[in-house]
């Protein structure tokens, strides 16, 4: 292949520098005792598990025998709530919901080996219940999901009291005052296209309202304010995701200030004393920490210097942040009222693993201006990994991210790019894609790479595209309709349109009625961009990556794929692993797919090869 080897001026990150990474921190939490948040702990294969913090500074693992996942929608979230000394949180290993007391009682809330599956928990010890999203995966012909609640005072588990039916999806439901109040959407939409919040008076649920309802109009996050009885909510009708009270004022600025809605977290905002909205607002692909009081309008920025807001909490006067930033990984801040802060988990300094800024860039796409991230190594004319994000109504940032630092590390340049239909940058920029997926993210993410290399930033003829999942797909429709990469590595990538249609979970089930064309009637659009279709155009060495027991990407499409580079006599390897599914979770996994990309790289790239990683079988690579 074409180009030389690089030499690096920069330390090398070892493998040990991804696979070993510090607990994450997520979805902080408060009380009055405290601070709660959710670790992942990458040496126990990602185990989650709810940490706390008490106002001495002491922290505790508060579920050590669980692993606190939701799976709801299948992506989850909403797996744990805290209110008082009270302990709701959903274990994936039992596939229950579970309630600890002060005492260190545990005790099963929902009954073993139900058919029923729990998310975006909320617990109100004032009521007497646990709120949260039931899905009932007895229904046909897809799961049934409501909003339920279950009394936290009974001596045994139960399935709990419907309170919402007859809605697709139900998300976020919570308490303020004498309300229960969340949001709901109906096939074929997203959360993002249109989606309405409602409102319950307890102990009268059905005698239900919605408090804001507008077709075409994404409406999401209820939140409670002034004294717990007038509800806040975000809404894009203005084009932009903002907030607004009920019957009270709207913060308006042309900038998102939330996200979709993948999983039932809580929302990226929180309710701090009587007057103000603690909320993320997205300037120019970064996240950042807003203050908004609704009686007034005005807005604060007490956190300068970070690039994404993961959660928010607050209690009384005190917000408390989940902050990412470019340099470090997630830190868990108080802020308090006169402006006093102290970091309670999480690093202090910049990691030693940080090698490279990232910077905005701009291109210009056929429909539109473009935006990328872009991470430069210290070294000349550098080969490139191009990362193309899932979703696609993803958003890839600037934060902090070990995978990348590791390749800066070791010569690559790297490009993130938010092609069109990602979030962050208003429905405009979301709604592109309408129809299009397949076709515009690839010629946007193309248009990407030529601003890059037409700069002189990294070497034209020693780019390769990466992705997995809804990523894999445009990496692997870039591969097979253009000709701007030499090399392409698909992980569990999407090959084939019409198994995805037809056999994804129902949270996604219409989802591609927007972007491609509605199921069945467009079969025809869903065979012509599939690109296991369209093999026989395909001119780069590949590296596929595919977990045997994949149930999204059934792996006889990796080996079609694997097939068709093998009859043209490219360079190809493709590795499978057992026991991984769409994600591959286990370290030996992850080490072992970190592993054969490095070494795929740097061979068909001429580079010098890394020591501590094991020479990758590639195919035809002489040939």
């Amino acid at each position: 292949m074409a180009g030389g080897a690089a030499t690096l001026v920069i330390m090398r990150a070892s493998l040990e520098s991804v696979l070993n990474y510090p607990d994450a921190i997520s979805q902080v939490q408060a009380t009055r005792n405290g601070v709660l948040w959710l670790a992942t702990i990458a040496a126990e294969d990602g185990r989650v598990t709810v940490r706390f913090r008490n106002h001495d500074g002491v922290v505790t693992d508060l579920t050590p025998e669980a692993n606190v996942r939701a799976r709801t929608m299948e992506y989850g979230g909403g797996a744990y709530s805290a209110n008082r000394e009270l302990l709701a949180y959903c274990d994936d290993r039992t596939r229950q919901v579970w309630l600890l007391d002060e005492s260190g009682e545990r005790r099963a809330l929902t009954p073993p080996d139900s058919e029923f599956v729990y998310g975006g928990l909320h617990l109100s010890v004032a009521n007497n219940f646990l709120l949260a999203v039931r899905e009932d995966h007895s229904a046909e012909p897809e799961p049934r999901t409501e909003i339920v609640t279950i009394p936290l005072s009974s001596t045994k588990p139960e399935a709990g009291r419907v309170i919402a039916t007859g809605a697709d999806f139900y998300a976020g439901p919570t308490v303020m005052g004498r309300f229960v109040a969340w949001y709901q959407w109906n096939h074929p939409d997203m959360s993002w296209d249109t989606a309405e919040v409602w409102k319950a008076p307890i102990g009268d649920f059905w005698d239900a309202y919605p408090a804001y309802s507008k077709e075409g109009v994404s409406a999401q996050y209820p939140l409670g304010v002034r004294d717990l009885e007038a509800c806040a909510y975000v809404t894009d009708e203005s084009g932009f995701w903002n907030w607004r009270v009920e019957g009270g004022n709207e913060w308006r600025v042309d900038h998102d200030c939330a996200g979709p809605t993948w999983v039932l977290n809580r929302p990226v905002a929180a309710v701090v004393g009587e007057r103000l909205i603690a909320s993320v607002e997205y300037v120019d692909g970064k996240g950042v920490l807003a203050l908004w009081n609704v009686d007034n309008n005005q807005v604060s920025y007490p956190l300068a210097g970070t690039t994404d807001i993961e959660s928010l909490a607050g209690y009384r006067d005190c917000v408390y942040v989940v902050a990412e930033w470019a340099d470090r990984p997630s830190t868990l801040i108080e802020i308090r009222a006169n402006g006093d802060r102290q970091i309670l988990a999480g690093p202090t300094r910049a990691a030693e693993e940080f090698v490279a800024a990232p910077t905005a860039v701009w291109a210009e796409g056929p429909a539109g201006p473009v935006h990328s991230w872009l991470y430069v190594p210290e070294v000349e004319n550098p080969p490139m990994i191009v990362l193309t994000h899932g979703g696609p109504t993803a958003m890839a940032n600037a934060s902090f991210n070990a995978a990348t630092q590791f390749w800066v590390s070791r010569g690559f340049a790297v490009l993130d790019v938010n092609y069109s239909g990602s979030t962050g940058f208003g429905r405009e920029y979301r709604e592109r894609l309408k129809g299009r997926w397949g076709e515009l993210d690839v010629e946007d993410v193309a248009a990407a790479v030529r601003a890059v290399t037409g700069q002189g930033l990294a070497d034209p003829k020693r780019v390769a595209i990466t992705g997995g999942s809804a990523g894999g797909f445009t990496t692997l429709r870039s591969l097979t309709t253009t000709d701007v990469y030499a090399a392409g590595v698909s992980r569990y990538g999407i090959g084939y349109l019409p198994t995805l249609a037809t056999d994804t979970h129902k949270a996604e089930s219409r989802y591609l009625d927007g972007l491609i064309a509605p199921w069945p009637e467009g079969r025809r659009v869903y065979e012509e961009r599939s690109p296991i279709n369209h093999l026989e155009n395909l001119t780069t060495p590949m590296l596929i990556l595919q977990g045997r027991d994949d149930k999204v990407v059934p792996p006889n499409q990796a080996e079609e794929m694997a097939a068709a580079v093998r009859a043209k006599g490219l360079p190809l390897a493709l590795v499978m692993f057992d026991g991984e599914g769409h994600g591959f979770r286990g370290m030996a996994a992850r080490r072992q797919a970190l592993e054969a990309q490095v070494s795929f790289l740097e061979q068909v790239f001429g580079m010098e090869q890394s020591d501590d990683v094991p020479v990758l079988e590639i195919e035809n690579l002489g040939s």
